[in-house]
């Protein structure tokens, strides 16, 4: 399956081959690569949105797997790019049965991952809830530091029956 983002093809409008004729299937696999610009924030939400109808979430749980995309991007172009627009971020979305797996990876800075998920709402900020919000919205979600360089967050949500 190939993505492309209007300004690489020239065009107006996401070209998603192959998924005319038939939705995601089990199995399934896309990649998608963008620079760490927020300028691209939208179209990573909004493709992920659109896979994930196309899979067969509600749309509420689509819209929580967007939310979700949005902040791991927010906060890979925030702490790992340190607001560098010019970095990759990857982007890995995985259909399996009865649920999805998206994969948020870059190659920057390894910010420690405090333990945010318990934070206390009446201390309320502008930021910081991102982590507290895939936590909330997701089924499983870990963040993978192994590497020298760079993370990788992993989340997974089950399809509702």
């Amino acid at each position: 399956m190939s993505l492309a983002h209007p300004a690489a093809r020239g065009g107006t409008e996401m070209a998603m081959s192959g998924m005319e004729d038939r939705g995601p299937e089990p199995g399934d696999r896309v990649r998608i690569q963008i620079p760490s610009h927020p300028s691209y924030l939208a179209f990573a939400r909004d493709t992920i949105y659109r896979l994930s109808r196309k899979y067969g979430f509600s749309p509420v749980h689509a819209f929580d797997l967007k939310l979700i995309t949005g902040e791991a991007i927010s906060n890979i172009i925030k702490h790992a790019y340190r607001d560098k627009h010019d970095r990759p971020i990857f982007i890995e979305v995985l259909m399996f049965p009865g649920y999805i797996e998206m994969r948020f990876r870059d190659k920057g800075v390894q910010t420690p991952i405090h333990a945010a998920h318990g934070r206390d709402l009446s201390d309320y900020r502008e930021r910081g809830l991102g982590i507290y919000m895939i936590a909330q919205l997701s089924d499983y979600h870990y963040y993978d530091q192994s590497q020298p360089i760079g993370t990788e967050l992993v989340v997974k949500k089950r399809l509702a029956p």
